[in-house]
């Protein structure tokens, strides 16, 4: 398989949108997709669908016991699945956020460059972590 490869780490009022090519398994940030009042900004995710037409999406499962989370990923996979009809691949994500955080501190960026960033590199660390199960 080659092509695009979008990665979403979903979450309450943001979710991060990263890109990368399995050929070279790296990912840069994209994006974030707001969500306000628990729900997605639909017409965000399909243009950056659009704009990276990926061949696949990996979605970050944090497997959580949160049940707004899991609605917020089920509402996620389900628009995927019907507006654009994709292969959705799942991968455990449970420190991905921590990671990001940690990440961003040892750049030193200001607090609020850091919240602009962190789901996306937090959904960079999950697409690198797919690409890393496929070696």
């Amino acid at each position: 398989m080659s092509g695009n490869i979008l990665a979403l780490d979903i979450g309450l009022k943001r979710t991060g949108v990263a890109c990368g090519q399995l050929v070279t398994k790296s990912a840069n940030p994209v994006g974030q997709v707001t969500v306000n009042n628990g729900r997605h900004d639909w017409c965000a995710l399909d243009k950056l669908i659009a704009d990276w037409a990926p061949a696949e999406i990996v979605i970050g499962n944090p497997n959580s016991t949160s049940p707004h989370l899991n609605k917020a990923i089920n509402r996620v996979k389900s628009h995927i699945q019907q507006q654009h009809k994709l292969p959705i691949i799942e991968i455990d994500e449970r420190l991905s956020s921590s990671a990001a955080n940690h990440e961003l501190a040892e750049r030193g960026l200001g607090v609020a460059k850091k919240t602009e960033l962190r789901d996306q590199v937090a959904a960079c660390l999950i697409l690198e972590s797919y690409f890393n199960s496929l070696r």
